[in-house]
């Protein structure tokens, strides 16, 4: 999980501005992983959600979404302070 922290401040996650900058520049992505999820429709404690296959070699499931497993951070703040400034 990606976190942004000023100085002498508390972290703070900043998940819903990386998915909105992916989605204005996928360059932001800087790695990814495709892997194969499915919706879990009978658990408990996941009903209804999207579940990712992390043992890849003993799923049945198709690759079905790709993962972003680093973005350029600096991007991001700049595509969030340029949003903010209009």
């Amino acid at each position: 999980m990606l976190l942004l922290c000023a100085k002498d401040r508390q972290k703070f996650h900043i998940c819903d501005e990386i998915a909105v900058a992916l989605a204005v520049d996928e360059r932001v992505a800087t790695a990814t992983v495709e892997m194969p999820c499915c919706v879990e429709s009978t658990g408990a404690l996941t009903r209804g959600q999207m579940v990712i296959e992390r043992q890849l070699l003993t799923t049945s499931y198709p690759t079905t979404v790709r993962v972003v497993t680093a973005v350029n951070l600096e991007r991001c703040i700049q595509l969030l302070t340029a949003a903010l400034a209009d």
